[in-house]
């Protein structure tokens, strides 16, 4: 174990801890008891959930780096950390193919209605009569909003249900030019389900990652009666307030929520609704997704104590850095 100190401010996995004690003195956040030590921590390391603001930061006032699992660092004040000098890295991509998983099975479980199958058959409502008629998933127009690695993931697993998919993002993609939609209202008109599919690391850098509303109640009109919504990302993306109220009048068929503002606390409305299906923000929730965010968490770490680089810096590193002496 080196004599670097680091602190962990958010619960980790075991195999995570057991691979950073190895490498660094660990000092838990909510357990420490010497002030002397304040001034040696170089490093913060938490998950998505760890909010690391400027008042924190005067508090451990030599840390370099603060080091995120995942790619969600929206509790993370970025700008701020950046204007100090503190690096900030986190762990983009691992996780596109579990959430791409969940995004299908998301989709299959809201349009043949899983979970109200699940509970027809476990309150014996079965013996009483058939359960109801669903739709067919195989053939349906997929709409994705944002088309990196993860709307990539998501098209490609749509091919094995022959969807037709389309998709909108500031540019046509190289290589995916004919399935481009200039405008996120056509592609909601154009479409069966609409799935939101950008990540935090493309959103606005002036407001610390977030992005704007893109569904709004225009979209949502413009997706119809018989139109879905399926969110695996972002929140903020959906204008929550007009998302409740489509689906409580059936302006939409149905949506299927991972994300949530204001989570684990999340609206009552959303509870009562029968055209929902909702999961608890699990898109990378699997082991090997986890255990891939760990070793690149830890490789950033590395790679800056040795090298004074990070493999996976946040975007704005590069947007908010100042600008180098003549």
């Amino acid at each position: 174990m080196s004599n670097i100190e680091i602190l962990q401010v958010t619960p980790l996995p075991a195999f995570l801890m057991n691979d950073l004690q190895a490498l660094y003195h660990v000092h838990d956040h909510s357990h420490m008891t010497d002030p002397s030590a304040f001034g040696r921590i170089r490093a913060i390391i938490g998950s998505r959930e760890a909010k690391v603001d400027l008042k924190l930061l005067a508090t451990f006032p030599q840390v370099e780096l603060i080091s995120i699992l995942g790619n969600d660092y929206q509790s993370v004040d970025v700008p701020g950390a950046i204007k100090k000098g503190v690096k900030v890295a986190y762990t983009p991509d691992v996780a596109n193919e579990d959430v791409a998983d969940l995004t299908m099975g998301l989709i299959i479980g809201l349009i043949r209605k899983l979970p109200q199958a699940d509970r027809f058959v476990r309150n014996s409502d079965w013996v009483d009569g058939e359960f109801s008629v669903t739709k067919r998933v195989t053939g349906l127009r997929l709409g994705l909003i944002g088309f990196g690695a993860l709307g990539q993931a998501v098209a490609k697993r749509a091919q094995g249900f022959n969807m037709r998919v389309s998709y909108f993002d500031k540019a046509p993609v190289t290589g995916f030019e004919e399935s481009w939609v200039a405008q996120s209202r056509t592609l909601a008109e154009q479409v069966d389900v609409l799935v939101l599919c950008v990540p935090p690391e493309q959103g606005d850098v002036s407001a610390n990652a977030a992005s704007e509303v893109i569904v709004d109640q225009s979209l949502l009109d413009a997706l119809g009666s018989k139109g879905y919504v399926v969110n695996v990302t972002q929140p903020q993306l959906i204008d929550q307030s007009s998302l409740i109220k489509a689906l409580q009048s059936k302006k939409i068929a149905g949506a299927a929520l991972d994300v949530f503002a204001s989570e684990p606390k999340i609206a009552a409305e959303f509870k009562s609704l029968q055209n929902v299906v909702l999961s608890p923000h699990i898109g990378s929730a699997t082991e090997e997704a986890r255990r891939f965010m760990a070793q690149l968490a830890v490789a950033n770490l590395q790679s800056h104590f040795t090298q004074g680089t990070l493999l996976t810096p946040v975007p704005q590193m590069a947007l908010l850095a100042p600008p180098s002496p003549l």
